[in-house]
């Protein structure tokens, strides 16, 4: 049966990462980029996040944000709850939204059981800890301790409890969704697949495709998960076939797989031998990405494991040469031989051989940029992603209160 959507709705999202504050990763980026895409398209949106730093209520862009001061993440989940029922009384909101990463509405769902929830998939802790290869043992004990003292179970456990009770599971690839069906036993009628919210930035549509600098850039966290440490066996590879080939590596540090070593350390001592042709950047603000986009000829995101790729689509609409890992959501945005290529995780030779490639054919690479943009263009709109999420929010109302009307008739 075909949903009625509602023409506005009041929608309340949950997320402890929101930029500038708490601006770590994709789930920052998602929060932003929908919050901002549902505004646009008319709903009253209302998002409640965390910050280290300050608290209180600001209108950001047409946004309006509530920022919850905590220590840590784990303090979120229950320090949001009487900010929001605050929220809640004045404007009786339609549904909620919140990640399963950190389970971060799992509080307001235990105070506002009538109120429809929506959990949106990004990466839970469990495949983090398995793709990583090597958890810090250390760090999960520290945290599991410290959800205890807060009389909240440990997040791993809470991340799949709070999934599990969610109106409406939604996933960004399949892959993700189709694991966590059977690594946590969802049911499959509540998940539904559709992409993150995109809005092609014009700094990154205006770059033109026929660039020439021989260089190869991978953006995101340096951690194992990411595949930086296969891309970076897989460098000496290249360059013993094209030693002008220049490697950049764009992101925040993170831990190797030698506990007591950073990740860049770690890099810089396995590529002793080659550290001419790499650069470290860190960390870079958003807005800078494009001027790093222009100066690059091939991006590489060889992640053990990716539920979407948001990075991915960023360079794809700049028309880059793209090469991504097939583990994973990335494999469903480039879905043809005709828009990039698509390496196995933990392949430093396939890695190289998809690297060499393009950098030997620049026709071929500035093809694939091209045919990369027009895809972008024509399947990620906004006014496509938005219809798709607006109706995974009235799914998310209407499977809520076919359950009451379930647990009504129980009663009599």
């Amino acid at each position: 049966m075909a949903l009625r959507l509602r023409t506005s709705m009041k929608i309340a999202l949950i997320s402890f990462e929101y930029p500038p504050d708490t601006a770590y990763g994709g789930i920052a980026t998602y929060a932003h980029q929908a919050a901002t895409l549902l505004t646009w398209r008319g709903h009253t949106v209302e998002v409640f996040a965390g910050s280290r730093d300050r608290s209180g209520t600001d209108i950001e862009g047409a946004v309006t944000v509530h920022r919850i001061q905590v220590k840590q993440k784990i303090d979120f989940i229950r320090a949001v709850v009487p900010i929001f029922l605050g929220r809640h009384q004045a404007t009786a909101f339609d549904v909620v939204e919140g990640p399963e990463y950190g389970a971060d509405a799992a509080g307001i769902a235990q105070a506002v059981p009538d109120l429809p929830l929506v959990v949106k998939l990004h990466t839970p802790r469990e495949l983090i800890d398995l793709y990583e290869g090597q958890p810090n043992a250390i760090d999960q004990l520290r945290t599991r301790l410290g959800a205890l003292r807060r009389g909240i179970h440990p997040l791993r456990n809470l991340e799949q409890t709070h999934t599990l009770e969610a109106d409406e599971i939604a996933a960004p690839s399949w892959a993700l969704g189709k694991d966590l069906i059977q690594r946590w036993g969802l049911n499959s009628a509540k998940v539904h697949q559709y992409p993150l919210p995109f809005t092609p930035d014009p700094n990154l549509l205006a770059i033109p495709v026929n660039t020439s600098t021989q260089r190869v850039t991978f953006i995101g966290r340096l951690d194992i998960k990411k595949g930086v440490v296969d891309l970076a066996d897989a460098i000496p590879l290249v360059l013993a076939q094209l030693p002008t080939a220049q490697f950049r590596l764009i992101g925040r540090n993170g831990q190797s797989p030698i506990p007591q070593i950073d990740m860049q350390t770690f890099l810089t001592q396995r590529l002793q031998s080659d550290l001419a042709s790499v650069e470290f950047t860190g960390p870079v603000p958003a807005d800078r990405i494009p001027d790093y986009l222009a100066n690059t000829d091939i991006c590489v995101f060889p992640s053990r494991w990716e539920s979407f790729g948001l990075v991915c689509l960023e360079a794809m609409t700049a028309a880059r040469g793209v090469i991504g890992s097939s583990a994973g959501g990335m494999a469903e945005i480039i879905t043809s031989y005709e828009v990039g290529r698509l390496v196995p995780p933990q392949n430093p030779a396939a890695i190289a051989a998809a690297i060499i490639e393009l950098l030997n054919d620049p026709d071929l690479r500035m093809e694939l940029g091209h045919n990369a943009r027009q895809r972008v263009l024509a399947e990620y709109s906004g006014d496509r992603i938005g219809q798709l999420q607006e109706a995974s929010y009235q799914r998310a109302i209407e499977a809520h209160q076919a359950a009451g009307r379930r647990r009504r008739r129980l009663w009599l």
